[in-house]
């Protein structure tokens, strides 16, 4: 599939793409030593990987994963983006519509405060599961002001790595088998699944 649109701002694409290949090398050591290889999945069946030691020490036992991956369908929109990175890499130039990602970076005063809060405070160590509470209070403070709406920073804000995350761990605290779950469309195709 090679329909995709040219991307007018193409040296954006070739800065992160430079970006990313200075970057790699230096997070290869963190990373783990075995990769997964996918199996051929037969619904209802037994699901297992072969992991493959990447360090040429030869193959380990089969990694049994939870059957409730071979009834996972891929996320269509995972796939696209995927083909649009792979593109990308080859230098092709394009514009994604895919993820709802903006097409523009962050201001310049948020970029210097996340350099600053790195490199001269330190922030660079795990957070509490619910998110800074330095944060959580800057969203009830900019919830206020901007929609007239209280919430406890401590007790009603929590803070994700994005809304699919928290519509599913919603999903999983609150619903379960047999229950009706109403999912309004337009929604992203992910939804469904979290919902099965």
């Amino acid at each position: 599939m090679r329909n995709y649109l040219r991307n007018p701002r193409g040296s954006m694409s070739k800065k992160r793409s430079a970006m990313t290949a200075s970057i790699l090398p230096m997070l290869i050591p963190f990373a783990s030593g075995f990769v997964l290889r996918s199996p051929v999945a037969t619904p209802g069946a037994p699901f297992a990987h072969r992991a493959e030691s990447t360090a040429g020490t030869g193959t380990t036992p089969p990694v049994r994963l939870s059957p409730i991956l071979s009834e996972i369908k891929p996320s269509k929109t995972v796939e696209v983006f995927g083909m649009v990175k792979q593109l990308e890499s080859e230098g092709v130039s394009v514009t994604s519509l895919c993820v709802g990602e903006p097409d523009f970076d962050p201001p310049q005063v948020i970029l210097d405060a996340t350099v600053e809060a790195v490199t001269s405070l330190g922030m660079t160590r795990y957070t509490a599961v619910a998110g800074t509470i330095e944060l959580r209070r800057a969203i009830s403070g900019d919830l206020a002001k901007r929609k007239g709406t209280e919430y406890d920073p401590v007790s009603e804000i929590v803070v994700s790595n994005g809304a699919k995350q928290s519509v599913y761990q919603a999903l999983l605290a609150t619903v379960g088998p047999g229950d009706e779950v109403i999912v309004p469309a337009p929604y992203w195709p992910s939804y469904l699944e979290m919902v099965r």
